[in-house]
């Protein structure tokens, strides 16, 4: 998967219409933590076609936000004919968040600013992977930080993919990176599936901040929007 992803300027509800299965909508907004569910809800309100009002969540034992059983547009199937529920996941760091979409499949998607004061081998060798520590722990200070940024949106993404929190375990799924490369999943606990079944993406989210986006799947189309 690319190290960057084009953000572009779109209408929700246009991008909406060209949402197809083959594909992910992610979308970078504006974001304070004042505006709670609102932007999510908007956004969710434009691609199911309903007002804002219609939109109802629900979430799992572990937190994880769904809709309550509401297809993907009311009345209407996807460009495939299918029509599907719409699957979404959201993140917020510093001043944005992140929302995936798509039709089915188990998303999770993660936003992270850079530049925090970090104790990423401390964290590393206590919570990750023996081997990804030992990545992290050969790099020089700056490129570490960055890295161990990169690695803990990676894991986060595929751990809300399926609903789950930090609570199940960051080394129960591994990571490699070779050189500049970003990370590629590795293993995954058998709680997860298989290796295979999962796809994964890391991005630049913004200038300043790091993105990782993960999906039990085939591959998809990722198309990256900020609103207009």
């Amino acid at each position: 998967m690319p190290l960057g992803l084009e953000f572009v300027a779109a209408d929700p509800r246009t991008a909406a219409q060209q949402l197809s299965r083959h594909a992910i909508h992610v979308w970078r907004i504006p974001y304070t933590p004042s505006q709670g569910r609102a932007p999510l809800l908007a956004l969710l309100a434009a691609y199911l076609g309903v007002p804002v009002s219609q939109v109802a969540l629900d979430q799992n034992a572990k937190g994880k936000p769904h809709l309550q059983s509401v297809s993907s547009r009311p009345g209407q199937t996807s460009p495939e004919g299918a029509d599907e529920i719409l699957s979404f996941n959201w993140s917020h760091s510093g001043d944005y968040a992140l929302i995936a979409l798509a039709h089915g499949g188990a998303l999770g998607v993660d936003i992270e600013r850079l530049g925090k004061k970090l104790r990423a081998l401390e964290i590393a060798y206590r919570f990750f992977d023996p081997a990804e520590a030992a990545t992290l722990a050969a790099l020089d200070p700056l490129a570490r930080d960055h890295a161990f940024i990169g690695l803990w949106c990676a894991k986060e993404a595929v751990l809300k993919a399926v609903g789950e929190g930090l609570s199940f375990g960051l080394a129960r799924l591994a990571f490699e990176r070779h050189g500049a490369a970003d990370w590629e999943l590795t293993r995954v606990d058998q709680a997860l599936g298989d290796t295979g079944d999962w796809q994964f993406a890391g991005f630049d989210a913004a200038p300043g901040y790091r993105g990782a986006l993960a999906w039990r799947g085939r591959a998809r189309e990722i198309h990256a929007f900020y609103p207009a």
